[in-house]
């Protein structure tokens, strides 16, 4: 098979990032503040969550032919564009409005998800993503880069990689991406990265870090699967409260903070912690089957505007490894995919391998 015609980002990618996210938190737990390294047990309810996100995915076992000819032909170029610059300005308002910039004052960060960050945010997101499936232009490059610096002021690598690498995937499936913009583009994905966390992380309060940016890498993933673990003993016994914070008010992370490590702290849980905690490990296995089998589904239909639907949602699933899935915008992202595949229902031909 030629390189180039490999499907990089398939959904199976998820499995894979999670694995290496296991792998890198395995070794930070040896290396930084941990008395011990991971449990067995994380370790196998990780490999577990992963099998059943394959099996979902493999079960969606169809080609899925799709009539392009219903392609929402009023998301017109200006309107697309004029909704781009509107999510820029907006953000940019935001930042105003707090006085500063959050990425160098830890208080202004965590005022910084405002509302007028969360419509922002996403509707930057959805329309670069439209606008460069549906109408690509190398000048529309420079939004992309733009955007990313200027929602990285808020503090928040999920911001940058979001835009990054939703970006990135897109161009991909256009096929506008060489060997040398590939390599550029991660280069810029790999220093927004590390240089928004290790920023980020120095300007916080009454905290003195002493690890380098690389170093900050692996200690976040050792220290976001260590909260896992310390989760699985309380599996099942939240009984849907985080699920139910998620689509009302209140701070799911903060309520893990205080309810597994009792302290009043803003906590990432990994992917399976939310789920857990709340359903024990049937939910966990309900999870990461929909999720493995609704990308899939996603991925086949990934015409046209479903491209940059498509790229968003791999994007964030990637990013909840670390995360979570507890913010209500991002599950939205996940509907966008429902309408895509309700778009197309009557224009989806199934054809068995």
């Amino acid at each position: 098979m030629k390189f180039e015609k490999i499907d990089f980002f398939q959904p199976l990618l998820v499995v894979v990032a999670i694995l290496v996210f296991l792998v890198m938190g395995y070794i930070g737990s040896f290396n930084y503040r941990f008395e011990d390294p991971l449990k067995l047990e994380v370790i196998l309810t990780v490999i577990f969550a992963c099998i059943i996100f394959t099996v979902g995915a493999v079960c969606i076992k169809y080609k899925i032919k799709v009539d392009e000819t219903k392609n929402l032909n009023f998301l017109s170029e200006r309107l697309l564009l004029i909704l781009v610059i509107a999510a820029l300005i907006l953000q940019a308002l935001n930042m105003i409005l707090l006085g500063g910039i959050p990425l160098f004052n830890s208080v202004l960060k965590s005022n910084a998800t405002t509302n007028i960050w969360r419509i922002a945010y996403p509707l930057f997101l959805i329309m670069i993503n439209l606008l460069l499936a549906k109408y690509y232009n190398k000048k529309y490059l420079l939004l992309v880069i733009l955007g990313a610096l200027i929602f990285g002021l808020n503090g928040y690598r999920t911001s940058v990689l979001g835009i990054l690498v939703s970006s990135f995937i897109t161009l991909f499936y256009l096929k506008k991406i060489s060997r040398k913009m590939g390599i550029i583009f991660i280069a810029i994905i790999a220093v927004g990265l590390i240089a928004v966390g290790y920023i980020a992380s120095q300007s916080i309060a009454n905290q003195h870090w002493t690890l380098n940016p690389l170093e900050l890498l692996f200690y976040r993933a050792a220290f976001t699967l260590e909260v896992f673990e310390k989760i699985i003993p309380l599996g099942g016994t939240t009984h849907g409260h985080i699920l139910s914070m998620i689509f009302s008010s209140g701070s799911p992370r903060t309520f893990i903070g205080q309810y597994v490590l009792h302290y009043d702290v803003c906590l990432t849980s990994t992917m399976f912690g939310p789920v857990y905690l709340d359903f024990g490990l049937i939910g966990l296995t309900i999870q990461m089957l929909f999720m493995g089998a609704f990308l899939q589904l996603v991925h086949k239909i990934k015409k046209g505007i479903g491209v940059g639907i498509y790229s968003i949602m791999l994007t964030h699933t990637l990013i909840w490894i670390e995360t979570g899935p507890t913010d209500i915008m991002i599950w939205f992202l996940y509907l966008l995919g429902l309408i895509l595949i309700l778009i197309n229902f009557n224009y989806i031909k199934l054809n068995k391998n």
